[in-house]
């Protein structure tokens, strides 16, 4: 019995011996994670406010030691893990996850955010400064749409920021201005697009009807444009542009005649010959060939056309601006006339519409 026992107690001493060392290992381990972890938490606590534009009121980069501490403890602490029981990890990845790694990640959508909000800031600014220059060049464009393809592609940054506070005000920090200054152009831009197809379809020598529609779908663009030297530039563009197509001018040729027998017909007094150029829809037609025969009966007046300017010709319909000089009794007037002219059945131009009628000057 006595060997039994000793036995026994010698088993015993050998068991506390060899398992001993192992609980002191585990409980340093355990003591080493949560210092680890401990020291992560205190460097995200920072950083967490760091990313908060309720506390600093102004977006702007972290503070990128507190970052750099945060990112350092987070994935020293990580590996260390792996070295404590199942029960005591369980917390402490949880508190490394949850009070650590989230404001990690949070901090590195705010940078990301900011960083690509600068992009677009700087793109906005060159876009600006070529518009304020040169509203209709073709580096202008290209700026454009260099700005609206920026911030299609940062936007997903901006808005995966957390905190709806703090995404406003990052949104209307860099994503705000960029889209302001799209908005203020775009109609300037769409115009200058319509006229830049334009040109591609006449260097293509495409088909009148084409070449027409596109017209249309420019003077549609250019009537929402505000300022005056912006639609003079773009309508000069579109003058010069248009006059390549083999089509137009074969029809301005047209018009040309049509006016210079309209003028033939005046001065001559040929009345019917002169209101056969005239269609019924033709304000006030109806009163028009008592109101010229009491003109031919009290007045003798010469015309002549100073210049005629075929704006456009759509469908068979054109707008023609005619500066035209009267002479009456040694008096010279000069007139600028607006007309529409649309093609009858048989296709002759025919007046259709005055759109406007201004007096230029009276000279003697």
């Amino acid at each position: 019995m006595k060997k039994l026992l000793s036995i026994v107690l010698a088993t015993g001493v050998a068991g506390a011996g060899i398992f001993t060392p192992f609980s002191n290992a585990e409980a340093a381990s355990v003591t080493k994670a949560e210092s680890l972890v401990q020291t992560a938490e205190k460097h995200a606590g920072a950083l967490k406010w760091q990313i908060s534009y309720e506390l600093t009121k102004e977006i702007k980069y972290p503070d990128m030691k507190i970052f750099n501490l945060t990112k350092d403890a987070y994935f020293k602490a990580k590996p260390e893990m792996a070295n404590v029981n199942v029960k005591d990890k369980v917390q402490l990845e949880k508190r490394l996850e949850d009070n650590v790694y989230i404001h990690y990640t949070r901090a590195m959508g705010y940078i990301d955010a900011i960083t690509s909000g600068k992009k677009i800031v700087e793109k906005a600014n060159k876009f600006n400064a070529l518009y304020a220059a040169n509203p209709t060049s073709d580096v202008t464009e290209k700026s454009y749409h260099e700005l609206s393809s920026e911030i299609r592609k940062q936007a997903i940054l901006l808005y995966r920021v957390y905190g709806k506070s703090t995404r406003d005000a990052i949104l209307e920090k860099y994503k705000t201005p960029g889209e302001k200054a799209l908005q203020a152009s775009q109609y300037v831009i769409t115009a200058k697009m319509e006229l830049d197809k334009l040109d591609n379809l006449i260097n293509k020598k495409a088909d009148q009807t084409a070449v027409e529609a596109q017209v249309s779908k420019f003077y549609d663009a250019l009537a929402a444009v505000e300022k005056e030297e912006i639609i003079s530039d773009l309508y000069d563009a579109y003058y010069e542009n248009i006059r390549k197509d083999a089509n137009f001018i074969g029809q301005e040729k047209e018009i040309n005649e049509f006016f210079k027998k309209s003028t033939e017909y005046l001065n001559e007094e040929k009345l019917e010959e002169f209101l056969s150029l005239f269609s019924e829809e033709f304000p006030n037609y109806a009163s028009l060939k008592e109101n010229l025969e009491s003109t031919f009966k009290d007045f003798d007046i010469a015309y002549e056309t100073l210049s005629l300017e075929v704006q456009y010709i759509v469908d068979g319909t054109a707008l023609v601006t005619q500066h035209e000089k009267s002479t009456s009794d040694a008096m010279d007037l000069e007139h600028i006339y607006t007309y529409l002219l649309k093609k009858d059945a048989e296709g002759n131009w025919k007046y259709s519409d005055i759109v406007e009628a201004s007096l230029v000057q009276d000279a003697e």
